[in-house]
């Protein structure tokens, strides 16, 4: 018997909601496997599992099903329990997005960071808003009175970044540990910030903005506004910025020193995984609370807490799988079950936002770079990669659909615009920056450059005595100059990567040409990897200032040498650099020499 043909089951509510949590759950799950299986991004096949589920499909050919599942009625209790799921994992998510921006790396990137980042906001924000306060209509409209939020809401649509994509994308270039690729991921921090701030207050801007917070610290914040004759919203701005001004300052110290007690007393993970949902929530509580949305809170709160570096990449690691593999296919099937993807699709809407998008966030980023020094190609690398809108513009559109800022049209095209700037992203960059190579590892090393079973124990170990190395092979021979120029490279942000390696590196000039030079480690060196592995091969990388790619062609030679686990456990097995060597030549041999970087893959990163 169906379940439109047997009418109301004598089934309680809670039934009922488990049913639709397992059924949302595991479809998004499935449907996102299914996408990585034909090499696109999981949240594709989670929004697609939505959609299926939602008024496009099951609604459409099965409503009496389809409400039973998911009730409409905003009052009925199902509705508001799967409400409080969804906003959960909103919440949630983004405070995986706050974790991923580390303050301390988006400062030491400096002149060029603020420059791609400035770039990259204020020109696809600028069109954006243009087009949003001199052409609503052609968006799916907007009432007079919210025309400057939802104005303000499409250039903060149009240049928001998706951090994890980037991330992702970099990775499966091997390109994340460059240069270039520390900018963009720095960038996109910056980025990040900036938007969802900008987003704080659009929600603050909206009518139905009126939050009712304790009277001592609204007479508090009345004098703070009282000059400017504001009211509710100029109140909300005010607690907004101090509260934020408070998490990034006190707040974040607070956490800092708190983290090295919780790890040493406290069982782990638990104990830290408590306390960074604890703090997340409280936060997400007091946004939601001054009438900004919870999503805000937690994003802040991440952004406070990640930024300490006693939070250790695998406890980051083990948030985010948690999160992305349980919350977050909820949150992203949950945008297509009250929307109707056929009536909603507005080709004019769609072909708009997509092409103000991507020509806004290239073009902003691309002269960022260009003014910052670096090269065309790789200007336009940046460019692509920070196009990227993903998850992160998805969110976007959903919360103010929600709050009922824009139509279901311009949500759809949103949507649809995230998704094509994330898939379009890695191919561009692989084409604009020539990511093929013939080369192969051994070719670029002798005996000299490779050290058997360093002493070293620590990273700072370790690159002094690559260092020296270094400066009895190149022609720069002070060994000083070589260690501080990697130190500092190496402050910016660890370099290791997966399944023990690390790769430090540095631009130098009067260089001439590249060098790679390998100190291998019985015990392992703790350059702080995701997977928690110590780092046993650690490949230092100098080039010549002058010769800006060439960096992330050694990287991707590095990628290459290393990917199979049998080769990096017979170079582990090597008695002499001579031997190290052979296996490399060998492995070489045997995998062919036409070979991309792409198809070397992640290295074991997923």
């Amino acid at each position: 018997m169906s379940l439109l043909a047997a009418g109301p089951l004598e089934v309680s509510e809670i039934t009922r909601l488990l049913l639709a949590m397992a059924v949302l759950l595991g479809l998004a799950r499935f449907m996102g496997e299914l996408a990585r299986q034909f090499g696109q991004p999981t949240v594709l096949g989670e929004i697609l599992a939505g959609i299926l589920l939602g008024q496009t499909v099951f609604g459409a050919i099965m409503p009496g099903s389809y409400e039973w599942l998911f009730p409409s009625n905003p009052e009925s209790a199902i509705a508001v329990a799967e409400e409080g799921f969804i906003v959960m994992s909103a919440t949630l998510l983004l405070l995986v997005v706050g974790l991923e921006v580390d303050l301390s790396t988006v400062w030491r990137q400096g002149k060029a960071m603020v420059l791609v980042s400035a770039f990259g906001i204020v020109i696809p924000m600028g069109i954006g808003s243009s087009l949003g306060w001199f052409a609503p209509d052609i968006l799916g409209g907007v009432e007079d009175n919210m025309k400057v939020p939802f104005a303000i809401f499409v250039g903060i649509a149009l240049s928001i970044t998706a951090l994890p994509v980037i991330a992702k994308i970099l990775m499966d270039l091997n390109l994340a540990k460059s240069d270039m690729g520390m900018l963009v991921i720095s960038s996109a921090m910056l980025n990040d910030l900036v938007g969802w701030i900008g987003f704080a207050v659009v929600l603050a801007l909206l009518p139905a903005a009126a939050p009712e917070v304790v009277e001592g610290v609204v007479h508090a914040a009345e004098h703070a506004v009282e000059a400017t004759g504001g009211g509710d919203v100029a109140i909300t701005i005010v607690l907004t910025l101090l509260f934020l001004a408070f998490m990034l300052t006190v707040g974040r110290f607070l956490a800092h020193k708190a983290m090295p007690y919780i790890q040493s007393r406290w069982s782990y993970p638990g104990g830290v995984l408590g306390f960074v949902f604890v703090i997340a929530l409280l936060c997400a509580a007091l946004t939601e609370h001054l009438g900004i949305h919870s999503i805000f809170g937690a994003f802040i709160a991440g952004v406070a807490i990640g930024d300490s570096h006693h939070l250790r990449e695998r406890t980051r690691d083990t948030i985010h799988q948690f999160v992305t593999n349980i919350f977050a296919p909820i949150f992203f099937a949950s945008i297509g079950l009250r929307i109707n993807f056929v009536q909603a699709f507005d080709p004019a809407a769609v072909f708009l936002v997509f092409t103000v998008a991507m020509i806004g966030k290239v073009g902003g980023c691309y002269f960022g770079a260009k003014i910052a020094g670096l090269s065309k190609r790789e200007s336009w690398g940046v460019g692509f990669g920070m196009a990227a809108q993903g998850a992160v513009g998805i969110i976007l559109g959903t919360l103010a659909q929600q709050a009922g800022l824009i139509s279901e049209e311009l949500l759809v095209a949103i949507v649809i615009m995230a998704l094509g700037t994330s898939l379009i992203a890695g191919p561009a960059m692989q084409k604009v920056l020539q990511l093929k190579t013939q080369k192969q590892l051994h070719t670029v090393l002798s005996d000299k450059h490779i050290i058997i079973d360093s002493p070293a124990k620590t990273i700072h170990a370790v690159l002094g005595e690559l260092s020296k190395r270094a400066a009895e092979v190149t022609a720069i021979t002070d060994d000083k100059l070589i260690f501080r120029e990697v130190w500092s490279r190496e402050q910016v942000m660890h370099t290791a990567l997966p399944n023990g390696l690390a790769v430090p590196h540095a631009r130098l000039p009067e260089l001439g040409k590249p060098h790679v030079f390998i100190a291998r480690s019985r015990d392992g060196i703790d350059f702080d990897a995701a997977d928690g592995q110590l780092s046993r091969l650690i490949c230092l990388i100098l080039t010549p200032t002058e010769q800006p790619d060439t960096q992330i062609e050694m990287l991707a030679l590095i990628a290459k040498a290393f990917e199979s686990a049998d080769v990096r456990a017979r170079c582990m097995a090597a008695k002499s650099p001579a031997e190290f060597r052979a296996v490399l030549n060998q492995a070489a041999s045997d995998a062919g020499a036409d070979l991309t970087p792409h198809d070397s893959a992640t290295l074991g990163m997923e």
